[in-house]
């Protein structure tokens, strides 16, 4: 139910995507594979980990938005990305 709500949030906000430097494209639909493992804290795929290497640049502005600013702020979120080895940035 949890991942329900999840990809539900991250497709509504497939309209706040705004393109970075370095040609990424800032989407959170992209983040959807690491779903699984934000929400149980399972251990990340691989998929997610690329997905949150090509997403880095983007972490900034997905923190501003209170939609999903509790998702990237919590600690499995943290853990995740901890386990992929990307640093989340300080915004």
């Amino acid at each position: 139910m949890k991942a329900s709500i999840f990809v539900i949030f991250i497709t509504a906000l497939l309209l706040c995507q705004s393109p970075t430097a370095l040609s990424v494209t800032c989407n959170p639909v992209e983040l959807s594979s690491c779903a699984g493992a934000i929400l149980t804290a399972a251990p990340p795929t691989a998929a997610c980990c690329a997905k949150l290497k090509e997403q880095r640049p983007c972490f900034c502005q997905y923190k501003q938005n209170p939609n999903l600013k509790g998702y990237i702020n919590s600690d499995n979120s943290k853990k995740v990305a901890k386990s992929c080895g990307v640093p989340i940035p300080t915004c």
